[in-house]
């Protein structure tokens, strides 16, 4: 084999190799964390047990949050069950809560929404199935709050994943479909933990 062959061959593997590191770097997860988007306003929702859920309950603590209904045939199911996965990965960090909203408040009663919670493996008070009787009020908090769109409910429901910070600020949006959608989340998870210090029981292995 002559020089130039060996040549040609060792830049064509530099080239393979370079543009699977390319590759690998652009599927790799972002934490894709933004400065503080919108305070959420003021707003007052009832968890599945009938107890209050309010802006101050989203003090203090780090937020996944939600929209969904529990009859959904589509990107609910695979919505709940990544979060059920979430709640499993932090089950040692009591500051990391977790919030659905639902967008069918007519039949997703207390009753549904405890049955729901059950069958996704909620144990305790981290993961919250919220509701507000009247639909309205759903889809202002979800367009002048989250700033999502709120079209032909339920349907019609936004189906990204919001990242709250301890302020109760929104920090981050990630597509439910996205394939690095857990690691990413993780990942603002653990920023937003060395950004709010007080959020001591944040297990940073996660």
């Amino acid at each position: 084999m002559n020089r130039a062959i060996i040549t040609a061959a060792v830049i064509v593997i530099g080239l393979i190799v370079m543009s699977m590191s390319v590759i690998q770097l652009a599927n790799a997860p972002e934490a894709k964390l933004h400065e503080p988007l919108q305070t959420l306003p003021e707003f007052e929702l009832t968890d599945q047990f009938g107890n209050r859920f309010t802006k101050e309950d989203l003090k203090g603590k780090l937020t996944v949050a939600e929209f969904i209904f529990t009859r959904c045939p589509s990107a609910c199911p695979v919505m709940s069950r990544r979060t059920a996965e979430l709640y499993e990965l932090y089950k040692n960090a009591p500051n990391v809560q977790f919030i659905s909203i639902t967008v069918d408040p007519s039949y997703d009663t207390e009753e549904v929404l405890q049955r729901y919670a059950k069958m996704h493996g909620v144990t305790d008070s981290r993961w919250k199935f919220l509701r507000h009787p009247e639909i309205s009020t759903i889809v202002d908090l979800c367009e002048k709050g989250f700033l999502m769109a709120a079209e032909k409910l339920p349907g019609g429901h936004a189906t990204k994943f919001v990242v709250i910070d301890a302020n109760g600020a929104i920090r981050a949006y990630f597509d439910y479909n996205d394939v690095h959608l857990i690691s990413s989340i993780k990942l603002a998870l653990r920023q937003l933990a060395n950004d709010f210090p007080e959020v001591k029981t944040l297990a940073h292995k996660n």
